[in-house]
């Protein structure tokens, strides 16, 4: 019966298309990419094979010997690579749903290749036995009396693949299931179609329509490749992270940060890629070497993320050899004068941190809690320790507070260096959580912009600051201004000027009365809309402060450009005056300051010495312990009369 083998044909530039894009989107470091593109060569291979096998029938039987010969290579390479599709797809699923612990040992791996291995045998016995086929002279070929044999070793890894998606289920969103379950259930059904209906070559087009839905839904190059380096992306870590959490089984996660990465990248430009790619080559010698299954991903700048199927496994061991490696093969880039402050910490996941939130901020901010003698760390060392724990649970905390009412708002004076009065107070925000104790300012403020509660704290402290502003408590104590911190996220508000107006209008305030003081660092993320806003503020009657000056970002520029009427010196620039060269440089920035003119509000003024020498030095307030720690709002009469 002649064959028609139009799908055949079809499915072809299907396949090399696949396969051209897996390539060149260098979607091949990944095991699962590398199992998807082993697969689709196959189906390719036993695609061709059918459509060639059909040369030796453009003239009529009987087929000459060499007409014979072609057949059976071609029925060979067929059954081999057409039952390795199964065979590589098996593993892709296990690859897939983050189980590869399950087999990583070598008996497992035999175990599942048993199917195609009693495949293999029945094919390397063929001449003698012609079980599976035969190819006659007169009638080409035939199915051999034992094919059914070969369909049924196949099917088990149908029902191998099938159980084992259903099962793990929960590893995959439902459009990936889908798509990978489409393997199955579509060629299931044309192989039975194609059973009874043998001239239909239908099996490689259904495959190649499979190959498609994986594509589409399952290996997304935007979700899992970076595209300047063309590693496995952050997106894709986060997503095998949700997969391992699912599997309850523990992995072993290396993370290495390149502190400085964001300086090298622009000082090395193209080269900084080569440089990464170094390492990610060096680690993947290493898991070779180690025989250790590994993956590994990448987060722009410098941040690699490599998770190890093994927990048993013990990287430290090989660290220091892949630092040499790495050393020595990137001399060559690293002598433009680059020096790499790498990190690197290794973390049971989940045994000990077994929040996915916790865990992706842990790899973010682990460098700030190491050993900075150290190049290399434990989790265990310090996630138990109670900055850590405080950090790791400010969710927690902030959204616990926020519920308790449990955050207080208080006052800290600012007073005048020419007299006893508190011209202007500081809001100031305290919270003391029932399980980690008191919280401070700064990590609360920091975390809760990070995380976006940031919104409820300042509505908070905002509409608490104008009450006092416009109360009779601030009345009676010589109406102080008021100073209100605003983070980044609320100066790029485009309603933040109409937030403040309804507030002015709710306590009666005039703008004079009003601080807003401006973190230095926020000018870095200078945007049309934080600018226009501060400009509004300012016009509106509003003073503009200028907090945390000296911390590292400055820039004069920006005293000149934006409408800044005070500056706010940070707290570190006051105690480096401990020294000669520290107190020569805080007199003149002061001095500076004051010739612009701006108003100069000086904190850490903790004891009369520094009061005494910042006073000395021309600062128009002086804010610290030596004068008043913060006070509720109806204290705040009583310690401005103190220092009257």
């Amino acid at each position: 019966m002649d064959k028609i083998i139009y799908f055949d044909i079809c499915a072809v530039p299907i396949y090399i298309i696949v396969i051209c894009t897996t390539l060149y989107r260098r979607m091949t470091l990944g095991r699962s990419d590398r199992l998807y593109l082993l697969g689709t060569v196959f189906a390719l291979v036993a695609a061709l094979c059918e459509i060639f096998e059909r040369i030796a029938y453009i003239y009529p039987p009987p087929l000459n010997s060499n007409d014979i010969l072609w057949v059976k290579i071609c029925e060979y390479l067929y059954f081999i690579s057409r039952n390795g599709v199964t065979l590589t797809y098996s593993f892709f699923v296990i690859s897939m749903t983050k189980t590869w612990y399950r087999i990583h040992k070598l008996r497992m791996k035999l175990l599942i290749c048993l199917p195609y291995i009693g495949i293999l045998v029945m094919l390397a016995l063929n001449e003698s036995t012609g079980a599976v086929f035969r190819v006659l002279a007169d009638s080409g070929y035939t199915r051999g009396d034992h094919i059914v044999l070969v369909y049924f070793l196949a099917f088990t890894y149908v029902m191998f693949g099938t159980l084992y998606l259903i099962i793990n289920k929960k590893t995959m969103d439902t459009g990936e299931f889908l798509a990978m379950m489409s393997m199955y259930v579509i060629n299931l059904a044309v192989v039975v179609l194609q059973f009874f209906m043998s001239q239909y070559l239908m099996e490689s087009f259904a495959t190649s329509l499979t190959i498609l839905f994986v594509v589409s839904y399952v290996l997304r190059p935007e979700k899992r490749v970076d595209i300047n380096t063309g590693l496995q992306c952050y997106r894709s870590y986060c997503e095998e992270i949700g997969k391992i959490k699912v599997t309850g089984h523990n992995f072993t996660i290396v993370i290495v940060s390149i502190t400085n990465a964001a300086e090298m990248s622009v000082y090395l430009k193209n080269a900084y890629n080569d440089y990464i790619h170094i390492i990610d080559d060096q680690v993947r010698l290493c898991s070779r070497k180690e025989k250790v299954s590994c993956e590994l991903y990448f987060e722009p700048p410098g941040n690699f993320y490599i998770t190890l199927d093994d927990d048993s496994y013990n990287p430290v061991q090989v660290i220091p050899e892949i630092r040499d490696r790495v050393r020595t093969l990137s001399a060559p880039i690293l002598e433009k004068g680059a020096a790499p402050d790498v990190r690197i910490v290794t973390v049971d996941f989940p045994k000990e941190i077994d929040s996915i939130d916790e865990l992706l901020r842990f790899g973010h901010n682990f460098v700030r809690f190491t050993d900075y003698s150290k190049v290399f760390s434990r989790a265990s060392s310090f996630i138990l320790s109670r900055e850590y724990s405080t950090e790791a649970h400010i969710d927690e905390i902030i959204n616990r507070a926020m519920s308790s009412g449990s955050l207080t708002v208080k006052y800290q004076p600012m007073m005048s260096a020419s007299g006893g009065n508190a011209p202007a107070v500081e809001t100031v925000i305290e919270l003391n959580d029932e399980v980690y104790g008191s919280i401070d300012t700064e990590l609360l403020i920091s975390s809760a912009e990070e995380n976006g509660t940031i919104y409820k704290l300042e509505n908070l402290v905002m509409d608490e600051a104008f009450a006092f502003a416009g109360s009779e408590e601030l009345a009676a104590a010589g109406g102080a201004r008021v100073h209100i911190r605003l983070s980044v996220l609320r100066c790029m508000q485009m309603n933040l000027t109409d937030t403040i107006w309804q507030l002015r209008d709710k306590h009666r305030v005039p703008p004079e009365r009003i601080a807003f003081e401006i973190r230095e660092s926020a000018y870095e993320n200078m945007s049309s809309v934080f600018d226009e806003n501060l400009k509004k503020l300012s016009a509106q009657g509003y003073t503009i402060v200028l907090e945390g000056f000296g911390r590292g970002y400055s820039n004069m520029q920006h005293l000149l450009d934006m409408p800044i009427k005070a500056v706010k010196l940070d707290s570190n620039l006051v105690s480096s005056a401990s020294s000669a060269g520290g107190r020569a440089i805080l007199d003149g920035i002061i001095k500076m300051l004051r010739t612009i003119p701006l108003e100069v509000i000086a904190g850490g003024a903790d004891d009369k010495e520094t009061a005494d020498m910042l006073c000395s030095m021309g600062c128009d307030m002086i804010q610290g312990h030596y004068y008043a720690d913060p006070v509720l709002r109806e204290e705040f009469g009583a310690v401005t009369e103190s220092h009257g």
